[in-house]
């Protein structure tokens, strides 16, 4: 216990400061708790990416950054589109059956 102690004390030292510089200067750390702003896609790309998912559900990770490029959005926008656009189509699924 006695070897560790001078270990423990740098630690919590440097949590301290740590902390204490967080204090300080919010600003700094905030955008790293600031949730990211809801993506709104227009008409004209909504109609893309559903011509898309009709033709292929699961693209793949290039044919996710070619479609993004196209339509001039973020990769990972189109990429959660097409989870999201999979995950209603199981619900509807799921709703039909039961």
């Amino acid at each position: 216990m006695t070897a560790l102690r001078p270990v423990l004390q740098a630690w919590l030292e440097e949590a301290e400061a740590a902390h204490r510089d967080r204090a300080a200067k919010p600003e700094l750390f905030a955008g790293a708790e600031r949730k990211r702003k809801r993506t709104s896609i227009a008409a004209p790309e909504k109609r893309s990416l559903e011509a898309y998912f009709a033709l292929q559900p699961r693209p793949s990770s290039e044919k996710i950054a070619a479609i993004a490029e196209k339509l001039d959005l973020k990769k990972n926008v189109v990429r959660v589109w097409f989870c999201n656009q999979r995950q209603k189509q199981k619900r509807m699924k799921y709703s039909a059956v039961h």
